[in-house]
């Protein structure tokens, strides 16, 4: 993905894209009714008035302001909720529901056409013609405000629960792990060893939210470079923490458009960063399990939905990469595991339903996924370790050793 499908993408989720998006397009309604009307015969079968248009179009304003600051009050206690209850970093993905977004911008968009009208008719603009065309792009609207405030009402009771942040999640750690499942290198070569050449870093401090490879390819050809990226995205970077190693001839210009390459901001994304989801999932379970919440159940859905994310992910290798001259360390299988399972592990090592939902969770993983093998034994040894030191009960102690049978297994 270059760095424009990138920015083009975050630019879509952004809150206020798609209200004015539908602003826009209401202010071009008004005006196709009053231009197209000119091609209009001169005699109709039937006119409008201007008090009946304008009667619809008040009770459109006055309504739709108050449902628009309705919806918006909702998400924002829909946020508020769902950073108390799960984590604040699942927040943007609640921002970013394009459901959401499309029945309030519609709200807000219905309202600017209804001011636009009303404004359009007192000074007398709109002929009869104009009135009809008008008058069924009314009709138009409030058909597709009703429907848009079905939609909400459905909405508005899942929204900010515990359960639907986490579908929210897995569906963005889903689409991250499919994307590295078809392009696990960003279709560059695989780094085998330590990287060489001149350390090549940013003064910003932050995240890699994104690099584009064939950016860094077209460079690298041109000067006739080989690049070793050294921080995938989810990387934290620094001055001391080098974006890449470069070997070749480099000079200040070169050195600045390689770093160009490079997203850095101030917080992870989920979009080329599956470990991110993982994390944000493993959050909401920890946070289930403190004891301020006690609650264990959303802690094993966690669990549940982590097992279904990683037990069939398959990473391909790439054997012709397109970007030849850019190698990329691959992604290690112990840390996705950490990621996920780790903080569970830890904080849910005193409660034997939590910790036998974890090993029999990994054990699946262990069976399904012959990439992550090794690491979900080693995590599942972990975390019987944990237990094992945690866990009084005799009881609890059988079932433990029950459970983690397999990871005696090589």
């Amino acid at each position: 993905m270059s760095q424009v499908s990138f920015y083009l993408r975050r630019l879509l989720r952004k809150m206020w894209f798609l209200p004015a998006v539908f602003s826009a397009l209401a202010v071009l309604t008004i005006l196709a009714a009053f231009y197209l009307a000119r091609w209009a015969p001169e005699e109709l079968p039937f006119t409008i008035t201007q008090q009946a248009v304008q009667s619809i179009l008040e009770i459109l304003a006055t309504s739709l302001l108050t449902v628009s600051v309705f919806a918006l009050s909702t998400l924002v206690a829909a946020l508020s909720s769902a950073s108390a209850s799960t984590t604040p970093r699942a927040a943007q993905l609640i921002v970013g529901d394009r459901s959401a977004q499309t029945s309030i911008s519609l709200f807000i968009g219905a309202f600017l056409f209804s001011i636009l009208a009303i404004l359009g008719l007192s000074a007398g603009i709109y002929g009869s013609a104009s009135r009809m065309l008008l008058f069924s792009v009314t009709l138009g609207v409030v058909a597709l405000v009703v429907v848009a405030l079905i939609r909400w009402i459905a909405q508005i009771s899942d929204i900010g629960r515990v359960g639907h942040t986490i579908d929210r999640v897995e569906t963005a750690t889903a689409h991250a792990l499919r994307t590295l499942e078809e392009h696990p290198l960003f279709d560059c070569r695989l780094l085998e060893g330590e990287p060489e050449g001149v350390p090549v870093s940013t003064d910003k401090l932050g995240y890699i939210q994104h690099f584009d490879a064939k950016r860094l390819q077209t460079l690298a050809v041109e000067h006739d470079l080989q690049i070793a990226v050294t921080a995938r995205p989810g990387s934290y970077v620094s001055a001391a923490r080098p974006l890449m190693m470069v070997e070749g001839e480099l000079n200040d210009k070169l050195t600045a458009e390689l770093i160009r390459a490079f997203v850095v901001g101030g917080q992870r994304s989920f979009d080329s960063d599956p470990r991110f989801g993982l994390v944000v999932l493993a959050e909401i379970a920890d946070r289930a399990l403190s004891p301020g919440v006690n609650d264990p159940g959303t802690a094993i859905d966690v669990i549940g939905t982590l097992t279904r994310l990683l037990s069939s992910w398959q990473p391909s290798t790439p054997t012709d990469p397109e970007n030849d001259r850019v190698v990329v360390p691959p992604l290690a299988p112990q840390d996705l595991l950490e990621d996920a399972f780790r903080p569970i592990a830890r904080d849910g090592a005193g409660i034997i339903e939590v910790v036998l939902r974890l090993l029999h969770s990994l054990e699946i993983v262990a069976e399904l996924n012959p990439e992550l093998r090794k690491a979900a034994l080693t995590t599942a040894r972990d975390a019987a370790g944990r237990a094992q030191q945690t866990l009084k009960a005799p009881g609890d102690l059988h079932a433990l050793h029950a459970a983690a049978h397999f990871t005696q297994s090589a």
